[in-house]
């Protein structure tokens, strides 16, 4: 059984939240975080928004309606921040600002989010149906990270370095390990966690 859609979403925030702090500030593999970003971005929006439509969110009551109704309007403001992002030079001055603008934005995206929406979905729900909108959410998320040919799904931490992946499949034994490239090396440890015991 998938996690509730309140974990999920909490916990691509924290990625994102990462991600931008990595896309905006100068060093190596930058434009693959930007990219990464702006990916796992448009993915957490448009599922978030086909999994939460109104009728659902009725189910929380009136605060998670209104509450929805001002998500639509941050979303705007976030899809904004993040396209400002996505334009800027990564070695731009105003990249750092542009980041901060878009970790201000999503600040208060997630904070609406969780504490206005989801918080009155969760007490007014039953627990099963929270977690099979955290599955829908998960589903749509990842069919479009596969449809703009991102990395699908995205890793639990996006920070992991090749080095740290190469460790991770010496330990679960994969072959070819020292020839992989960090996307192949993800690749194969996902598939090896999903193997049978």
């Amino acid at each position: 059984m998938p996690s509730s859609i309140a974990r999920l979403t909490a916990t691509d925030h924290e990625r994102l939240l990462r991600l931008i702090r990595r896309a905006c500030t100068p060093g190596p593999s930058q434009e693959r975080w930007r990219a990464d970003l702006v990916h796992l971005m448009r993915a957490h929006l448009a599922a978030e928004t086909e999994t939460l439509p109104a009728d659902i969110v009725g189910g929380g009551g009136e605060v998670a309606n209104a509450a929805r109704a001002e998500l639509l309007r941050v979303d705007e403001a976030l899809g904004t921040a993040l396209a400002r992002v996505a334009a800027v030079d990564l070695d731009a001055t105003d990249l750092e600002a542009a980041g901060e603008a878009l970790a201000a934005e999503l600040g208060r995206h997630a904070a609406l989010l969780a504490d206005r929406v989801l918080a009155a979905m969760t007490e007014a729900m039953p627990r099963k149906q929270m977690r099979e909108l955290g599955g829908r959410y998960t589903d749509i998320r990842d069919a479009v990270l596969r449809d703009e040919g991102a990395d699908e799904p995205p890793p639990r931490r996006l920070d992991v370095s090749r080095a740290e992946l190469y460790e991770l499949a010496k330990r679960a034994g994969i072959e070819g390990r020292s020839s992989m490239s960090r996307r192949d090396l993800i690749n194969e440890l996902q598939r090896k966690q999903q193997q049978p015991s």
